[in-house]
């Protein structure tokens, strides 16, 4: 049953990220170098499959979002994840780094440009379909909380695990070596970039939160809404 009463930012995140460990009790991570290479591709095939729209949903929560402040800081997170070297920055857009990692699993231009160009599997239409639509008619803070499964989950492990990270980005890169990848760089940026932009973008998450879901009602929705994007997505590793 839903309360009655507004918990005060800093215990609702609290409970947000008991709900995450909870979850991964029963849902564990899957380690970046567990994987053969194989079972690696299939992984960016399924991520790639329909991916072109890069992050639509980022786009609602800005139109969505009344505060100027916070719309600029989501507009910020557009550039990032459209390609800041559209704006004389460094960081290429996400699709491009997606591209660059899945090479190094064994992907090739043309099977990449195909599986773009593919229809989303069913459950892959209902899922993003329903991000994008929680971040095109809900409030502006629980908009912008839906990323908070996943850049949130990088935040909290740069602040509690930060040596495991750095571990788990040695072993993936020495990996990518043991098959002969070229370009250890360009194999490495999609993991690299997203474990400092995501950090950012997971404070920035957990701040809107904190302190704009400030009813009961807004703080119920969130927490649905958490429940859900982490079934989605940490259940089924997107």
């Amino acid at each position: 049953m839903a309360t009655t009463t507004t918990k005060p930012g800093n215990a609702f995140i609290q409970e947000l990220e008991q709900i995450r460990t909870d979850f991964r009790k029963e849902a564990p991570r899957g380690g970046m170098t567990s994987r053969s290479r194989e079972e690696g591709a299939q992984s960016k095939r399924s991520g790639l499959r329909g991916a072109a729209f890069n992050h639509t949903f980022a786009g609602e929560q800005y139109v969505n979002c009344p505060v100027k402040d916070i719309r600029r800081k989501q507009l910020q997170k557009l550039m990032d994840e459209g390609g800041q070297v559209y704006f004389s920055g460094p960081v290429v857009s996400h699709p491009t780094l997606a591209h660059w990692e899945a090479k190094a699993y064994g992907l090739t231009d043309e099977e990449i440009y195909k599986l773009e160009r593919e229809d989303y599997l069913p459950d892959e239409l209902i899922l993003r379909g329903w991000r994008v639509s929680v971040c095109r008619n809900a409030h502006f803070s629980v908009a912008i909380g839906t990323s908070y499964v996943g850049e949130g989950e990088t935040l909290i492990r740069s602040q509690t695990e930060p040596e495991k990270v750095a571990q788990e980005l040695d072993e993936l890169r020495e990996q990518f070596k043991s098959w002969g990848v070229e370009d250890l760089e360009k194999a490495m940026a999609n993991r690299a970039v997203h474990a400092e932009a995501d950090e950012d973008h997971g404070t920035f998450n957990q701040w809107v939160i904190r302190e704009f879901c400030d009813t009961p009602e807004l703080q119920e929705e969130m927490r649905q809404v958490f429940i859900l994007r982490a079934h989605s997505r940490l259940g089924r590793h997107f």
